[in-house]
């Protein structure tokens, strides 16, 4: 997979979710393919169930992107990095692209947010992201695989790499 400078290209608004003052919004850099569909040039930091490559229609601003067709890619969400040294979150890049030919789509102080191809399997793709938790004690999620983002304790998966 490749970098992508996301600078100059064409940006969308997904909605990722609430808070007391209402909808809370993420900015991506997308493709338009039709009226309200856009293929994601890069995983999101904030929003779930979404993933680089994906086509997605945004026509209802009040609703979740809704997923036309998965592009592939699992999206890895880190939290709360704020005081890992800039060397471990550059190592960890490097791991993810070599080892599994992902990217590193997004970098806001503490967070970050990779795109790593799904025809690895699910549990192929544990290697660079154990490592840098155990090297910094910070945990590392799959953003894009439950089926219910609103039940912390529903597990069912999507499946959608089993189908590639």
């Amino acid at each position: 997979m490749e970098d992508i400078n996301c600078e100059g290209l064409p940006h969308i608004r997904v909605m990722a979710g609430e808070n007391t003052h209402g909808p809370v919004y993420e900015t991506l850099p997308a493709r338009q393919i039709d009226e309200h569909v856009y293929e994601l040039l890069a995983s999101p930091g904030l929003t779930l169930n979404l993933a680089r490559g994906d086509i997605v229609n945004i026509a209802d601003p009040l609703a979740p992107a809704e997923v036309l067709k998965r592009g592939g890619n699992f999206c890895i969400h880190i939290y709360d990095a704020n005081d890992v040294p800039q060397e471990a979150v550059d190592q960890l890049e490097r791991d993810v692209q070599s080892q599994l030919g992902g990217t590193m789509d997004g970098q806001y102080k503490g967070n970050l947010t990779f795109s790593v191809p799904g025809h690895h399997g699910i549990y192929n793709v544990n290697g660079p992201f154990d490592a840098f938790r155990t090297a910094t004690g910070v945990e590392w999620y799959f953003a894009n695989i439950y089926v219910n983002l609103d039940d912390d304790d529903d597990e069912t998966l999507l499946n959608w790499w089993v189908e590639m």
